[in-house]
């Protein structure tokens, strides 16, 4: 299961966060996932519950935030939300864009029980 692979990685990175920051006890972590990203939000939240209490306690709570795809035409320079994976851009009716949000799964915040927050986009 490959979010299993990917919920191990960020409990690790967030093990190593807290130690780094001077340790306490995480309660909740919040998580940016993109549509684009391969991550089957049911499976990864499945994942991380099941997880989540090896690394930390029952009360580690996960906040899973869903990313729209959004692109950049790169020939006239409209960003759009990408629908039904329709990748033509629709100002201009064009097919070359760049994804710019939305492919990514991405660590926002750590909150710890000593009133520490750990914020910031670490991937």
């Amino acid at each position: 299961m490959h979010e299993r692979s990917l919920v191990q990685t960020l409990l690790n990175q967030v093990e190593q966060i807290v130690a780094d920051d001077g340790g306490g006890v995480v309660k909740e972590i919040q998580v940016q996932v993109g549509d684009l990203s391969g991550v089957e939000p049911l499976l990864f939240e499945s994942a991380f519950t099941e997880l989540a209490r090896e690394w930390f306690s029952q009360e580690c709570r996960l906040v899973l935030d869903i990313v729209p795809v959004k692109a950049e035409c790169r020939l006239c320079g409209h960003c759009f939300e990408v629908q039904n994976y329709e990748f033509l851009c629709p100002a201009c009716g064009t097919g070359p864009v760049e994804v710019i949000q939305g492919d990514q799964v991405k660590l926002m915040s750590i909150t710890v029980d000593s009133e520490n927050s750990v914020s910031g986009a670490k991937s």
